[in-house]
């Protein structure tokens, strides 16, 4: 019986080792996957989310995006905008363009979460 019961925990233990290297193991960054599923879902052509770092003045928006012809530029929360363009040149190329720029965190496309027709 003690034989038996050593083999069961052996497989136990081995079962669950095997469970958390496998969990822990994570092949692609979580900054890729989100940019992944973003391009995976369909976004509102024109807009875009602008997150700026604190204390920057939202100047700089229409610094970097003027020439893509700013339609609106609207203060959702914190130092989030709502930014629309009539020239919409993708969001890769929005992103390029602020590379280098510490002042703007984040830039993303306003994705669709629902259709509401």
């Amino acid at each position: 019986m003690k034989r038996g019961m050593r083999i069961v925990w052996t497989v136990l233990i081995v079962f669950v080792m095997a469970m958390f290297s496998a969990c822990a193991h994570n092949p692609t960054p979580l900054s890729e996957v989100a940019k992944a599923k973003s391009e995976e879902q369909p976004r509102v052509p024109n807009e875009y989310l602008v997150t700026l770092a604190p204390n920057v003045d939202e100047a700089i928006i229409f610094e970097y995006y003027r020439r893509f012809g700013l339609k609106y530029v609207h203060d959702l929360e914190e130092e989030t905008y709502l930014v629309v363009v009539t020239d919409d040149p993708g969001p890769h190329e929005m992103e390029a363009l602020i590379e280098e720029e510490s002042r703007i965190k984040l830039v993303q496309p306003n994705l669709v979460h629902w259709d509401y027709r």
